[in-house]
């Protein structure tokens, strides 16, 4: 691919909208000073910084506008002329430019990244032989033709607009999912064109300060005559790793996966033309030519069958291999687990035995909380003798009894030790004495309301 991109010596000439220049443009007087060549820097600093600075803006917005950040002289004086005016300037800003860095030739940027890939055999050649040659050549062109040719029929790389490209190509792969993955070169171009402005000259020149800054690795395979470059991007903050064999054999059973599909719809629309010729002859009457194509879709349906039966197998296969790569993931996500909780486990100082004390106490505490909640529940104990409030309370039916007589007009029993009864006084049977004892009793009220109140009043002060 370095090879194709260093045989292409001129970028293309862009029309650029008039919306693109800045207002200054439809002044012919200020216009007419910043198309003119700079005066010497000494004359008025101001105003070169200024003119400097204004050439190098306008070229950085052209390459982001066309999306590509290679670049010529010649072809951005066609791009920037003027009412036939060019800018004469040019080579003065881009001699600035290649001082400061902000631009780089790029047939430079190329042999930069194929000197990184070479061996030591090849480097030696490459700078002990080749070098000087190169050398030489060039102050001898210098020489003859002179410096100012040699840099307007140059190619440059803008600097600025080739990261911009490189950060640009990354965050799509990343959208994608497609980092520490495998994508043709063919695939990618096609992407980067559908989602951004990017060039081709645009996406060739960032992939190869990508592959410099160790951001993708890049590699191609020979497939019966068929040359493909695949390019691997590194994660975010990663660094692309080599493209190892089992990624290498994936890529090629996909492919042979896309050909075996392509293959079956070919196979697929012949047998269909072959059908509709079969009717066709039947029509016409010309049996023996319709038999013939009838026994061509027969043989192209075995083959369609054979190869659909490779599909299948292929198709079970790249499905296992990708099971164990999540399975892989998984298993990898299981560890980081363990190794995360066994350190929470000792950062906190939580073991077995810890946890068996812990439980221990906790019951002994939740039995001695009972038993002090038994003890709070117990009956007080009654100090009140049952025969005194036996005797209290017969007293107390016998003032009763007499009360009742007397307010009667009756008198109360007489004592057994008494005989002798008044004559007009009917004696009371000891039956009828105990039904009025028993009458007497049940007038007897006890108002319980104050002894339950009491009693909630003391199991309130009680849990309080």
């Amino acid at each position: 691919m370095a090879s194709e991109i260093r045989g292409v010596t001129e970028t293309p000439t862009t029309q650029l909208e008039r919306s693109f220049f800045p207002d200054c443009w439809n002044d012919d007087a200020r216009m007419g000073l910043l198309l003119a060549e700079f005066r010497p820097r000494t004359v008025n600093p101001v105003s070169y910084d200024t003119k400097m600075k204004f050439w190098k803006d306008l070229i950085s917005s052209y390459c982001r506008t066309t999306g590509s950040s290679v670049a010529s002289i010649g072809t951005l004086k066609e791009s920037f002329r003027r009412k036939g005016t060019v800018p004469y300037c040019l080579p003065v800003v881009f001699e600035d430019m290649i001082a400061k860095g902000e631009v780089l030739a790029k047939d430079q940027l190329y042999e930069q990244q194929q000197k990184a890939s070479l061996g030591w055999g090849p480097w030696a050649v490459e700078n002990l032989m080749k070098a000087p040659l190169k050398w030489g050549y060039e102050k001898a062109r210098q020489t003859v033709i002179g410096s100012k040719s040699n840099i307007e029929s140059c190619d440059f790389i803008h600097i600025e607009t080739v990261q911009y490209h490189g950060e640009t190509i990354e965050q799509l792969i990343k959208s994608h999912d497609l980092c520490n993955k495998i994508v043709n070169y063919d695939k990618l171009e096609k992407l980067i064109k559908q989602s951004t402005n990017i060039s081709e000259y645009g996406i060739r020149a960032a992939l190869v300060v990508l592959k410099q800054n160790k951001r993708l690795v890049r590699e191609t395979i020979v497939r019966e005559a068929l040359k493909d470059e695949i390019i691997k991007f590194a994660g975010s903050k990663d660094t692309a790793q080599p493209i190892t064999d089992i990624e290498r054999s994936i890529y090629e059973m996909e492919q042979n996966e896309i050909i075996l599909m392509t293959s079956i719809g070919k196979i697929e629309q012949d047998i269909c033309n072959t059908m509709a010729q079969v009717r066709g002859y039947i029509k016409d009457g010309r049996k023996h030519l319709a038999k013939t194509y009838l026994k061509k879709k027969h043989i192209l349906e075995k083959n369609m069958e054979r190869k659909i039966g490779v599909l299948e197998n292929l198709q079970v296969l790249l499905s296992k291999i990708h099971d164990t790569q999540s399975d892989k993931n998984v298993i990898e996500a299981y560890k980081l687990g363990t190794h995360a909780l066994k350190k929470a486990f000792a950062d906190a100082g939580i073991t077995l035995d810890t946890v068996d004390d812990v439980l221990s106490e906790m019951k002994d505490v939740l039995e001695q909380h009972d038993e002090m909640l038994n003890t709070i529940g117990t009956t007080p104990i009654d100090d009140v003798d049952e025969l005194e409030l036996e005797q209290e309370l017969s007293d107390l039916i016998d003032i009763k009894l007499a009360e009742s007589n007397i307010n009667g007009g009756q008198l109360g029993p007489v004592p057994p030790t008494a005989s002798v009864l008044q004559p007009d006084v009917t004696p009371i049977s000891t039956e009828d004495f105990d039904k009025e004892i028993e009458k007497r009793l049940a007038a007897l009220r006890v108002d319980t309301t104050d002894i339950r109140n009491s009693s909630v009043d003391g199991k309130m002060k009680m849990n309080i």
